[in-house]
């Protein structure tokens, strides 16, 4: 028996439901980007190939020069003092300035994670051995986007605006780098750039994962002010998404898919490390529960991906991470089976598949599973969304020096070692193993849609005339190709329905 959530309605967001203002909006931001773009950042694509194609380079080389690579492509790209950047790629539903700030907002996080690991040191050389300055990056970025008059203004947020979510991402950066950014910051300084956060206390989120974007910022807050604006009914609702065995829904209607690993989790992660004392227990108690089935998933060589923002895939391990860290896995109190080398493996093995197989180009992960597939591409998905693909890297910076993840020797996976069938019963799911084949299926016993044909189960192409009006607005035209949606239920990590 499944878990009934009490759903509220639906609001009418404006941005996906654009009146002629809006598009009139949409057009002049696509100017603004057409100016300050800049050609395609692609001088080491074919490296970073090489480089996780070489079974000699450990994954802390490989996540170094992962770092190298993202940075010195942000520094190009990087307009307005580091506040936004236009990186080629396929439109969001947003505009061509919201879709910028993401290229700052889900890059800093990395830096900021790769100058903790580094206690402050604050140059890294680029692939082309140019030194770049992480801690100026940071500075500048932090100053300039919360100062109304400067360009690269983040601006006034309003409801269910897509900046509420990345404001999530630049106050875990901002908390990641304290000691040498904010902590430099004049008291006059640390207020304009607190004022700007605290916009997030008078908005209106959707009802689903979002309520973690405000929690972050808030905890953030309290940690480098100590002022308490932190709102528990939020927290409380993402608790009545809980359904058990470790899984959330998406909201009351929601899907159960991938974001429990990197939007669920990894909020929830960060929740715990800026705040121990916020709730210790239900954190490393439902991700203990997660981890028992969850790292049954993972294969050498693909996952069984189901839902939405498949994207993000670089980013799967952010469990076995986050449950390293907090330890789940050595605290007696909560039985796993997760091992330092079975995360490592889970990391490095996502990384190195995806990567060696095209993931990364231009200086951004694609937005695709592989190259760029138009197909995968969410509505809500710009050009530098699928950086989220980096949150499992950005955990491994924080805490690998710390649990032995760099040194620790590989442990095989569970499908390398047997065959396994298993029922995780709070999304009415399967999960099967064969080794032979090293193939992982997940089985849905319900539909999501109960109306299905064989053109309706299918990836959608983009129509060209969508396309055009896409290339016009630099607004999202694309078909919804979730395919949970679409009626799918067995899922494998061949991934073979995605191609």
């Amino acid at each position: 028996m499944q878990k009934t959530i009490t759903s509220k309605p639906r609001p009418t967001i404006p941005y996906e439901h654009p009146d002629l203002s809006m598009y009139m909006k949409l057009c002049k931001e696509n100017l603004v980007r057409q100016r300050y773009k800049k050609a395609a950042y692609n001088q080491h694509d074919e490296l970073i190939r090489q480089q996780f194609s070489d079974s000699e380079q450990s994954l802390s080389q490989l996540c170094e020069t992962l770092v190298q690579y993202v940075a010195e492509a942000f520094e190009h790209y990087a307009v307005w003092d580091y506040t936004h950047a236009y990186y080629p790629g396929r439109p969001s539903q947003q505009n061509a300035r919201t879709d910028a700030m993401e290229g700052c907002s889900r890059v800093l996080p990395t830096l900021a994670a790769w100058l903790n690991q580094r206690n402050g040191q604050s140059s890294i050389a680029g692939l082309n051995g140019k030194p770049i300055d992480v801690t100026a990056i940071l500075s500048k970025a932090f100053l300039a986007g919360t100062d109304p008059n400067h360009k690269g203004y983040w601006g006034t947020l309003h409801d269910y605006d897509q900046r509420i979510c990345e404001s999530a991402d630049l106050a875990l950066a901002l908390w990641l780098s304290r000691d040498w950014v904010w902590r430099q910051f004049s008291p006059s300084e640390q207020q304009q750039v607190v004022g700007w956060f605290k916009q997030v206390n008078h908005c209106q989120t959707v009802d689903n994962n979002w309520h973690l974007f405000p929690l972050t910022v808030q905890l953030v807050i309290k940690a480098l002010t100590g002022e308490d604006c932190v709102e528990q009914q939020r927290y409380e609702r993402v608790k009545e998404f809980y359904v058990g065995d470790g899984w959330f829904r998406d909201g009351a209607k929601g899907n159960y898919d991938y974001y429990n690993a990197w939007g669920f989790y990894y909020s929830l992660y960060w929740l715990d490390r800026i705040d121990p004392e916020f709730d210790s227990a239900f954190i490393r108690e439902s991700l203990a529960e997660f981890i028992h089935g969850y790292r049954y998933f993972f294969t050498p060589e693909g996952l069984p991906f189901f839902g939405r923002s498949a994207c993000y895939r670089l980013a799967a391990s952010v469990p076995q991470l986050a449950a390293l860290d907090l330890g789940i896995g050595r605290d007696q109190t909560i039985p796993s089976l997760l091992s330092v080398g079975e995360a490592k493996y889970a990391l490095e093995s996502s990384l190195r598949y995806f990567i060696a197989n095209g993931a990364l180009k231009n200086g951004a992960p694609t937005q695709g599973l592989f190259e760029e597939d138009p197909r995968l591409i969410d509505n809500y998905s710009g050009p530098a969304s699928s950086f989220w693909s980096l949150r499992a890297l950005n955990i491994a910076l924080f805490s690998g020096d710390k649990n032995g993840l760099w040194q620790a020797e590989q442990q095989p996976f569970e499908v390398e070692k047997d065959d396994f069938s298993f029922k995780i019963p709070a999304i009415d799911a399967t999960v099967m193993g064969t080794f032979k084949t090293k193939e992982v299926v997940v089985v849905f016993h319900s539909d999501y849609i109960q109306q299905q044909t064989p053109a309706s189960r299918c990836l959608e192409k983009q129509k060209v005339q969508n396309k055009v009006l896409e290339l016009l607005t630099s607004r999202a035209e694309r078909p919804k190709n979730n395919l949970l949606r679409k009626g799918i239920t067995c899922y494998t990590s061949k991934m073979s329905h995605f191609f």
